[in-house]
């Protein structure tokens, strides 16, 4: 079976595919991940076929996780975004998807339905945060975390009537143009295509954010998706030798982020690693260069593969994106995240009140002090650790990819014999 995977979005949009991806090859399917040129080597690395998409993800990216761009005005940058390469990414999927026989897309409203639609063909959701209504946690980029219940679920209905007014601007021509009808604006997820209830797969863990017991019973939690595969990483000399130096180090390091000064960020994050005198690996991502080199407290990395960092620190501090988070709570470390936007300030909040590390610091609100104490109580609160290992044991036994693969194709199985 020819399945086409699109994942509009950074590297902790496309990895989680390409494990999953992995493991669908592996029962005989071809496997297409569709995305950002740059990321063309990684998967097909992977063993994977791969389709470019029109766009510049860092540039998306530093777009969307600007300074202080939540609910209304991050909706406005997202148009921003992609006002210019709508009409080629449009085109670009519908090549993409024009031999599947099914299709799996991370989150970006109901356009891949559209696609789905044309070709008449299943069309399977995934997430990596909450993106249903529920009391627990308000629509991912919205403001007010901690607002309440009322709140939370009032923002999903302003979310989803917010994207639906983007989605009309953009593909009412498009839908026109293939004889579809046209899609209307809601205030809750649309997942009906064709006739078909489509399915929704979550990448997480019950344990870290329970299952909502309004969700309908095609919404499922799999479990976070992990690479079981052994790393087979080198580490540099260099590197080898700080870490065996002296005392674990923690890990520093904000992914794919790249919005606002980056170099102001990696300066406080220097100047609060001396005053907490502690030992850290940090890495700069996609965040560029601020021209200091490693030391004997500080060990500067381009790129080292979390599956074999993070196992070797004694705490992570980052960014907060779900992949990240992921692989920290699996090694059992206590986490302090730093969030830019998006669903990362729902990701700091639930490893605080798991009790797996301190609250997390917006990075529009980060300075060298309150770093400095996140860093201190992030290394000596003993139950922090105790926690977030205790989580990290139970979490191993959830083999989220595996499962994600047996609805992948039990949903394809259902969709083709539900005869709308």
């Amino acid at each position: 079976m020819k399945i086409t995977m699109i994942a509009l979005g950074s590297t902790g949009d496309v990895r989680p595919y390409m494990l999953l991806g992995r493991e669908l090859r592996r029962r005989g399917h071809d496997i297409t991940i569709a995305s950002f040129a740059s990321f063309q080597a990684m998967v097909e690395d992977a063993g994977l076929r791969f389709q470019p998409l029109a766009g510049d993800v860092v540039a998306i990216m530093a777009n969307l996780m600007k300074p202080g761009a939540k609910g209304v005005s991050y909706l406005w940058q997202v148009e921003k975004s992609i006002r210019d390469i709508a009409p080629a990414v449009l085109e670009d999927l519908t090549r993409a998807c024009a031999d599947a026989d099914a299709l799996l897309c991370t989150y970006f409203g109901s356009l891949y339905y559209s696609i789905a639609e044309k070709y008449r063909i299943p069309c399977i959701q995934t997430h990596y945060y909450p993106m249903d209504p529920n009391d627990i946690t308000p629509i991912s980029s919205a403001p007010g975390q901690k607002w309440g219940k009322t709140w939370n679920k009032a923002s999903y209905r302003l979310g989803y009537m917010l994207i639906g007014v983007l989605e009309k601007r953009y593909l009412t021509q498009w839908r026109r143009d293939n004889g579809m009808t046209l899609r209307k604006i809601q205030t809750k997820p649309n997942y009906r295509v064709g006739g078909h209830t489509v399915p929704v797969i979550y990448a997480m863990s019950p344990l870290v954010f329970p299952r909502p017991k309004a969700w309908d019973e095609h919404i499922h939690l799999t479990g976070f998706w992990y690479d079981e595969t052994p790393c087979d990483w080198t580490p540099p000399q260099a590197l080898a030798d700080f870490m065996a130096a002296g005392e674990p180090p923690i890990y520093i390091g904000f992914g794919s982020m790249v919005s606002g000064n980056m170099n102001k960020t990696f300066t406080t994050v220097l100047r609060a690693v001396r005053a907490a005198k502690v030992r850290a690996v940090i890495s700069m991502g996609w965040g560029g260069s601020i021209g200091v080199h490693s030391s004997k407290r500080v060990y500067i990395a381009d790129y080292v593969p979390h599956d074999w960092l993070f196992p070797r620190v004694s705490a992570v501090v980052h960014h907060g994106g779900a992949g990240t988070t992921a692989a920290g709570l699996r090694a059992g470390k206590p986490t302090l995240v730093v969030p830019f936007g998006g669903d990362q300030p729902f990701w700091g909040n639930r490893v605080y009140a798991l009790g797996c590390g301190p609250k997390p610091i917006a990075r529009d609100r980060l300075t060298v002090q309150r770093l400095t104490q996140g860093l201190v109580h992030l290394t000596t609160n003993r139950k922090y650790q105790v926690a977030a290992q205790e989580l990290a044991e139970r979490m191993r036994l959830e083999g989220g990819v595996i499962r994600a693969a047996d609805l992948v194709e039990q949903e394809i199985a259902r969709w083709k014999q539900d005869v709308p």
